[in-house]
This record gives C-alpha cells, sequence and structure tokens, in this order.
C-alpha cells in the first residue's frame, strides 16, 4: 500500500514538533536591489548582477524569506570574478533587521568576509555553523559588499542558504 503525504524529519519528544532535514533554497540575485553605494548593474536578460573594475565598496541587497521556528544553518553565495590579475574582494552578511520601538534594528547572523584573489575564481564560498532560529517580526536579507580593481569585475548569481525547516 502506498503511503501518501509522509514527511521524513525527527519529532522533538516534548512538544511533538517535526523537524524536517536541511533543505537548500537559492535566492536569485534578480530580486535584489542596488545598495547605498552604488556600482551594481543588473542584467535583465540574465538574472545576474555584475560590479565592474574600479568601483569601491558597491553594495546590493538580497532579501531573503524564511517561516517562523525555521533554524538557518549556513550560506552560500554563488557567482564568479574576473581578475586580469588584479585584486577583487568580496563581502558577504546575512542579516536580520527587528522593529523595536525606538527604532529598527540590524544585525548580522553571519558573514563571509574578505573573498580575496587576484585571478579568475568560481564564487562558492560558504558560512557553516550557523544555529540561528527565524522569529516573527524579523525581515533577513544578504548584504554583499564588493570592491574591484581595474581591469576586474564580478558577477553574482544569487545566495543558496541551507535550513532546518520547523
Amino acid at each position: 500500500m502506498a503511503k501518501i503525504g509522509e514527511v521524513s524529519g525527527t519529532i522533538v519528544e516534548d512538544t511533538g514538533a517535526i523537524h524536517r532535514a536541511n533543505q537548500t533554497y537559492h535566492f536569485a540575485a534578480r530580486n535584489g536591489s542596488v545598495g547605498a553605494e552604488a556600482g551594481f548593474v543588473q542584467a535583465n536578460d540574465t538574472g545576474i548582477v555584475t560590479v565592474p573594475a574600479s568601483q569601491t565598496a558597491s553594495t546590493f541587497c538580497i532579501p531573503l524569506n524564511f517561516k517562523q521556528g525555521d533554524i538557518i544553518n549556513s550560506f552560500k553565495v554563488s557567482g564568479q570574478a574576473e581578475s586580469a590579475a588584479n585584486a577583487y574582494t568580496v563581502d558577504v552578511d546575512l542579516r536580520a533587521t527587528t522593529a523595536v520601538a525606538g527604532d529598527l534594528t540590524d544585525a548580522s547572523v553571519g558573514a563571509i568576509t574578505q573573498i580575496s584573489k587576484s585571478a579568475d575564481y568560481l564564487i562558492a564560498d560558504e558560512k557553516t555553523g550557523l544555529t540561528h532560529t527565524v522569529i516573527s517580526g524579523n525581515s533577513y536579507y544578504a548584504l554583499i559588499t564588493v570592491t574591484t580593481a581595474a581591469a576586474t569585475d564580478v558577477a553574482l548569481q544569487g545566495i543558496e542558504v541551507t535550513i532546518t525547516e520547523n
């Protein structure tokens, strides 16, 4: 007899909640927006974003959506860089904003800092070891900061986030 609607995971004894196995979600760069420091260019026909040569601390934000109770375990940035033997840097910070009476707070959940190369590079760097539980009222986003030297450019495809679903 076939089983319908079977869910794999772990049942938490005290609450009876089911924690599902890790799930990985891709958040495309095409859904993001240029940050406070210009320099990123969105390519409407491909969905990637690029930072051309000679840009300093260009920023880009990709919104991330989870449901309350999910646990963020890791995240990875995907893209590529062309260097022409010059240096570039990429920083990715997964952040949470929370509404509080005085103002919104904005805090880092985890960061990949200083991907710094002077050669062509497939960007697939990952931040692991996170145990952040998504709470009601928080908004999440990835803040990406890129600096390029002469004759270098960086192209980003998106962010992958691995969570344990609740």
